[in-house]
């Protein structure tokens, strides 16, 4: 988390701005997002104001608290962020899980059932060769042609690809 530390009319001693530090870096705890912090310490008269602005990945959360002395009033704005901090994360968590979603089931229509109809027919793979086979593809509408591969004597898949090319499935011997 980075740090910026700014101060008007006050003096920041190392140790004060290390305590700063350490209050608002327990808010990463709550909050693993955070990437930085802008704190704005400020005196005027009789009272010293405190500003503390975290920036969060796609959340900005501020808070400024006005104390008679400038360590409450780090105090009193770094629960407030605290607060807001908690709010979120709970947002976060009790937010309804997303569900991916699913393929549709192909089922065949039974009575009054609108879910689409699994079409099957038995092919008989007549032997050819792959050019043949290729050629018979050509002629169909089909996406698929089986047969038989008249050199291997094995059944064959030749397919046709998205990118307008073909595909030949093979079993492996």
């Amino acid at each position: 988390m980075r740090f910026i530390i700014s101060a008007r009319h006050v003096a920041i001693t190392p140790a004060f701005r290390s305590a700063i530090e350490r209050k608002v870096g327990k808010l990463s705890r709550i909050l693993p997002k955070i990437i930085g912090a802008k704190i704005m310490l400020s005196a005027q008269k009789y009272r010293r104001i405190a500003e503390l602005t975290l920036l969060a990945k796609g959340k900005i959360f501020h808070s400024e608290e006005t104390a008679g002395d400038l360590a409450t009033a780090v105090d009193l704005a770094v629960d407030a962020l605290s607060r807001q901090v908690r709010q979120e994360k709970d947002r976060i968590r009790e937010r309804k899980p997303r569900v991916s979603p699913r393929r549709p089931v192909l089922r065949t229509p039974r009575g009054g059932d609108s879910a689409p109809a699994l079409v099957s027919r038995r092919v008989s793979p007549k032997p050819m060769s792959v050019e043949e086979a290729v050629m018979q593809l050509g002629l169909r509408p089909d996406q698929f042609l089986v047969f038989t591969n008249a050199t291997t004597e094995a059944v064959n898949v030749l397919y046709r690809r998205k990118n307008g090319g073909l595909g030949l499935i093979e079993p492996v011997a």
